[in-house]
């Protein structure tokens, strides 16, 4: 998304060296597949950076990281971008900074020198920010959420359907709170509903869920292409999202975006993006409590709504990709000196 909006502008060019994991399935997160895996994409990675700096001088890193083993690979990039003489901005993409610096674990150790090492830190929330404040004050940090470019987004259509649609989004996998979920909606049942799981996952898990909850209109979809993903979240009657632990999770902006009421779990930024009435919120690992929280919604037709025009007033004021990448050229313009 930032690479394709900031093609359309003539006063910055982004080059992209992608380190998403590509060598094992979105659900298999063994620490020692993760680690063998994980070393030798570090290589590949960093030779890539190399190599792009080396056939062409650019003026910042801006380098996300989504924290535990990847630490490992922001250590040996933040070196790079000494050698090379490149700013560098740290830009921290998880939720779970409180915790790890409060504990001072070996994962904040590393995120610590390399904060230290960077021209400026970007951060996602609010606990993050006063975590680094606390227990990092040298480092240069910056609060800036995640973003969402609007004009992608589908319009919504008005379909009186028989059937009204809870809707899930992500990765089917335990620390998304799928358990959680499938239990709340066999206590729930509500009549004239149903419930859409769209995303990847092992088939045996859901085949598990199933046999241990016996839900009713439940639907595993399967993953689907975002345009899709999209579509659905738009003519949804209301989305949910029951994770354990989230960064500024994109999903939630999107549903924002696109005027549907939200329940959510109060971990990560989930609370301040939600804020003013533009969500409902429920303590994670805790199907009755998620079970209320969407009854309370699904009966009330009224409060979704309320709910939906809060939360999409708030997205489009804080949340735009207008809005997210005036902050970013701000602070590239900020280490560079390029102002």
């Amino acid at each position: 998304m930032v690479m394709a909006y900031s093609a359309r502008r003539n006063d910055v060019e982004l080059a992209l060296v992608n380190t998403a994991p590509r060598w094992r399935s979105i659900y298999n997160n063994g620490i020692l597949l993760r680690a063998i895996g994980g070393g030798g994409q570090l290589l590949r990675d960093v030779g890539r950076l190399v190599n792009v700096l080396i056939r062409r001088q650019f003026d910042t890193v801006h380098l996300t990281t989504s924290g535990q083993l990847a630490t490992v690979r922001d250590f040996v990039v933040s070196y790079v971008t000494t050698i090379f003489r490149v700013k560098l901005v740290y830009h921290i993409r998880f939720g779970n900074i409180p915790a790890i610096s409060h504990a001072n674990s070996l994962e904040w150790w590393i995120i610590r020198r390399v904060m230290l090492r960077a021209s400026s830190v970007i951060l996602i929330d609010q606990a993050t920010y006063a975590a680094v404040k606390k227990f990092a004050p040298e480092a240069r940090a910056v609060l800036i959420p995640n973003c969402v470019n609007v004009t992608e987004l589908p319009a919504r259509v008005q379909i009186a359907a028989e059937v009204k649609t809870v809707l899930f989004v992500g990765w089917v996998i335990p620390a998304k709170g799928i358990a959680e979920l499938v239990e709340a909606w066999s206590i729930l049942r509500p009549q004239g509903w149903r419930l859409e799981i769209v995303g990847p996952g092992d088939p045996n898990y859901q085949a598990e869920l199933r046999q241990k909850f016996e839900p009713e209109n439940l639907d595993f979809v399967g993953e689907l292409s975002h345009c899709d993903a999209m579509s659905r979240m738009a003519n949804c009657d209301l989305f949910v999202l029951p994770s354990y632990t989230e960064g500024f999770p994109n999903v939630v902006v999107e549903a924002m975006a696109l005027g549907r009421p939200i329940v959510a779990t109060e971990v990560g930024a989930i609370p301040e993006m939600l804020e003013g009435r533009a969500g409902v919120l429920v303590s994670s690992r805790d199907s009755q409590a998620l079970a209320d929280a969407l009854g309370s919604v699904i009966v009330n037709e009224e409060l979704r709504v309320q709910l939906g025009k809060q939360a999409y007033a708030k997205a489009m004021r804080m949340y735009t990709i207008d809005v997210v990448f005036r902050a970013y050229m701000q602070v590239w313009r900020n280490v560079t000196g390029l102002n």
